[in-house]
């Protein structure tokens, strides 16, 4: 693995001024974005927008809006003072009401925000005085900060005064009126599936930031493209560099600065489950019966029938970690549970034969994937091959990564997905994406029990006795494959070298607002 360095600016003044020219492997799905899935969005909001808190690279807390904060000794009081010269970039200043009304639209069920299952210890927000405000817990929260400072992309602030000028339609579409950010970055233009403009914004709070003026977008979802305008100095960086391509592109460009670290993403082989753990029948609006709601199916598909270690051997060229539990190998609390499934397609053929499928009947099976990164049309080309060794067969579904994000993450019909899901500070950090209650439950699971799980590890303020509740919960998860790791994804960014004094944070956090350009 290579080492995560800053790319040095070796302590030279920073220049002022000149364009950042970005490559996004995929476009924009709307910019609503207390609601909008998608890191691509998460990555433009975080320089657009502002939040209370940010975190550095070391987990640390670090001022964004918010000058100070207390934690009362109960941690049910979060008392956060607010900086006065924080602008909007329609000219609105931001106070104490801005982050109640804020909290308050992320609660609010009709809303329907991605990020409202992190709010669940809220009980209130209250304004003590114009830059003074107070969130109050119904009880203690261990990562209260951490859901402020980056789950997603933090707390961002919306400008309340352009969220009731404009309508919903206008905030998705991104007019730029309508989503004045806070941060060191404003929108100027957004076609989407095409390019996004951002300029600086000259009252941002942090004086003297940020040095660039300008920060061009593109989208370019073929990595070869992308590669063939690194090549040639088109682009100055690549947010999101596929494993498989980080040879080549270190190849063809010597002096690159290609970034990595802890793989604190899973890569997933996401099996539908639709039928309640109960027992009760589906409600008609639940989806269509699925073949994985049998655990034996669910087990022989997902945890004896595939082979990780060729897996990740074929795809990542042996630069990943073969891994089957929810918490990926590089996050805070991980264990390892893959012994749990060995590779055995006996055993898996065993399995099918009990739940009555075999020659007579044979079973079959659509993986559904997306073109954002080529590792997971390879990954799904591997689990084919992997199922034909047990008699299965499996047809493949590719599409682009805002169509598989309509079906994933609203419900429409799917039998199985591979995908690289979030990268998680904490498994906390999942409770959108797997809760049973959570809009994201893509596989639609409905077992209590793991919100007892999330809850119990969530309000444990003791980090042994946390620890020990993220070992059961992984043992859990592997045992009943609502959900499924197949590896730890590595993230790769790549960097021209005249792009100077960028700070590689995973895919937690994309800042533009230090970088410069020496050229």
């Amino acid at each position: 693995m290579l080492a995560v360095l800053p790319i040095a600016g070796e302590a030279q003044a920073p220049k002022r001024g000149g364009t950042l020219r970005v490559a996004y492997g995929n476009e924009i799905s709307n910019f609503d974005y207390h609601v909008a899935p998608g890191y691509e969005l998460v990555w433009a909001v975080q320089n657009i927008g502002c939040g209370l808190v940010s975190i550095t690279p070391d987990g640390k807390f670090v001022p964004d809006a918010a000058e100070s904060w207390q934690i009362s000794p109960d941690g049910l009081l979060y008392t956060f003072k607010l900086k006065k010269n924080v602008l909007f970039h329609d000219g609105t200043k931001l106070d104490a009401s801005v982050v109640k009304f804020n909290v308050e639209r992320i609660m609010d069920p009709a809303t329907r925000s991605s990020m409202r299952s992190f709010y669940e210890a809220v009980h209130s927000v209250e304004v003590l005085d114009p830059y003074t405000v107070q969130i109050r817990l119904k009880y203690p929260y261990a990562f209260m900060m951490h859901m402020l400072a980056a789950y997603r992309m933090g707390l961002m602030f919306y400008s309340p005064t352009a969220t009731q000028k404009y309508t919903v339609d206008d905030r998705k579409a991104g007019k730029p009126e309508a989503v004045p950010g806070c941060g060191p970055f404003k929108l100027v233009e957004w076609v989407k599936g095409s390019h996004l403009v951002l300029d600086r914004f000259d009252k941002y709070f942090e004086p003297g930031l940020p040095y660039l003026d300008r920060v061009i977008i593109r989208v370019i979802k073929d990595p070869v493209t992308q590669m063939a305008a690194f090549k040639a100095g088109e682009i100055d960086f690549i947010a999101d560099l596929s494993a498989d391509h980080v040879d080549t592109l270190r190849a063809q460009n010597p002096r690159a600065q290609v970034m990595t670290g802890k793989e604190t993403t899973p890569m997933v082989a996401m099996m539908k489950v639709t039928v309640p753990a109960d027992g009760k029948p589906m409600s008609k609006d639940r989806g269509p019966h699925a073949i994985f709601n049998d655990i034996r199916v669910r087990k022989a598909i997902g945890c004896f029938g595939i082979d990780r270690k060729e897996i990740v051997k074929i795809a990542y060229k042996g630069q990943a970690t073969p891994w089957l539990g929810i918490i990926p190998p590089g996050t805070l609390d991980s264990v390892d549970v893959t012994p749990m499934c060995p590779y055995d397609p006996a055993r898996a053929k065993a399995l099918l034969a009990e739940a009555g499928y075999g020659p007579q009947k044979p079973l079959t099976f659509e993986v559904m994937t997306n073109t954002e990164k080529s590792v997971f049309h390879v990954i799904a080309t591997v689990i084919k091959e992997q199922m034909a060794r047990i008699g299965v067969t499996t047809n493949i579904r590719l599409t682009d990564k805002v169509s598989w994000m309509n079906v994933a993450t609203l419900d429409g019909p799917f039998d199985m997905y591979i995908e690289d899901l979030a990268s998680l500070l904490t498994v906390d950090q999942n409770t959108y994406l797997s809760a049973s209650t959570a809009s994201w439950n893509s596989t639609r699971h409905t077992d209590p029990k793991v919100d007892e799980y999330y809850a119990r590890y969530a309000r444990e303020m003791d980090a042994a006795k946390r620890k020990a509740i993220a070992k059961e919960f992984q043992e859990f998860s592997a045992d009943k494959l609502y959900w499924n790791t197949i590896s730890g994804s590595p993230f790769y960014q790549a960097a021209q070298p005249w792009m100077k004094d960028y700070v590689y944070q995973a895919e937690f956090k994309v800042l533009y607002k230090k970088v410069w350009l020496e050229k």
